[in-house]
Formats: structure tokens, C-alpha cells, sequence
């Protein structure tokens, strides 16, 4: 019996060895916490043979009539209107309905676009803002300023301005759209309305 019990430890001692598990190394590369430290290093990072990018991040866009800028959802954008620019940001949208289930097939958004360190007197209007849905509907959002009330009519040097916007969207992919002196749009953001 003791034979036994000694044939067993020295089998199960050898397939510790071998595996790598216990306080021993098996062929010098060290157990299993040398093992999990070698592969976590490694965990998630990008293959060395992918291509290094080379466009810089969190850049600031720049927009023009000339040149329109496609940016995303919280994105600063440098617009160029006339000889006069200013720095735009959009946020959103915020929803109401969120973790909702089933998914309602449309939900009130909110939006939240900021003008800062104009140069000049920049005229804004409501009718310069619109929304592109999922469908590729075109809308026109209800803008306030961010209080509540009408929006001002321009934006002035050393006086940022928040607006307010709202609309009831479809679940999807869109894009909001400001054109300063009407017609095609200088800048636009991506966005997705998530209910989920």
C-alpha cells in the first residue's frame, strides 16, 4: 500500500513538474504566474504589424464653405464664417427613455451645441440647425437657448453661447447639421440615438 501511495505522489509530483504548476519551473520558463505576467503584458494590445498612425488626436477640426468638416458627437470644430470664425461643439443626444425594453422605435433627444472664442460678431439662427435621421428624413429642430427662451441672434467675442436642441428622433445613426448662412452645411456631427 505504501508502495502505492509513493508511486502516486512521485507520478502526480512529475505532472506538476511537466505542467508548469507548483513552485518549480519545467525548461526554465518559470510557472504559472510567470506565465500569466508574460501574456498580460501583451493582452489587448495592437500587433506590431498593423501600421502606426500617423493623424494626430484630439485635434480641432477646421471648417469652412470651402472646406466643410464631418466630425463626431463632442468633437470641437474651428468654423470659418466669412472673415469671422468660432469654435463649435456637439453634444448629444441625451434620451429619456434609456434602458428601455422593447426599444421604442422613436425617442425625445436633446442637444447641446456651444460657441466659444468667437473673433467677431457671428449672426446664428434657429433655421441654420438641422437633423438628418436614420431614414434620411431631414428635420428642423426646436432651438432655445440653453436656459430656456429664444436663442440670441449672434454670437460676440469673449461671450461663449449654448443652444438647446430638441427633437423626437428615430433609433440610428444621424447627423446634425449647422449651415451659418443658410444653404449647404459648414459642419456636421454624427451621432446615435441609443435607447438600449
Amino acid at each position: 500500500m505504501t508502495a502505492v501511495l509513493l508511486a502516486l505522489a512521485l507520478l502526480a509530483g512529475a505532472i506538476l513538474a511537466l505542467s508548469g504548476v507548483g513552485g518549480g519551473s519545467a525548461g526554465g520558463h518559470g510557472g504559472p504566474a510567470a506565465g500569466a505576467a508574460r501574456s498580460s503584458a501583451k493582452y489587448g494590445g495592437l500587433p506590431s504589424w498593423l501600421p502606426k498612425a500617423t493623424t494626430p488626436i484630439n485635434r480641432v477640426l477646421q471648417a469652412s464653405s470651402a472646406h466643410p468638416a464631418l466630425a463626431i458627437q463632442g468633437n470641437t470644430v474651428s468654423v470659418a464664417v466669412g472673415a469671422e470664425h468660432v469654435l463649435a461643439t456637439a453634444v448629444g443626444p441625451s434620451v429619456p427613455e434609456d434602458g428601455r425594453f422593447p426599444v421604442p422605435p422613436t425617442s425625445p433627444c436633446t442637444f447641446v451645441v456651444t460657441f466659444a472664442h468667437a473673433s467677431g460678431a457671428i449672426p446664428i439662427g434657429a433655421n441654420a440647425f438641422t437633423l438628418i435621421d436614420e431614414r434620411g428624413h431631414v428635420r428642423h429642430p426646436r432651438v432655445t437657448a440653453m436656459g430656456g427662451g429664444p436663442p440670441p441672434s449672434e454670437i460676440l467675442p469673449g461671450h461663449p453661447v449654448s443652444l438647446t436642441m430638441y427633437d423626437v428622433l428615430p433609433t440610428g445613426d444621424g447627423g446634425l447639421a449647422w449651415a451659418p448662412g443658410g444653404g449647404r452645411p459648414i459642419v456636421s456631427w454624427d451621432f446615435v440615438v441609443e435607447i438600449d
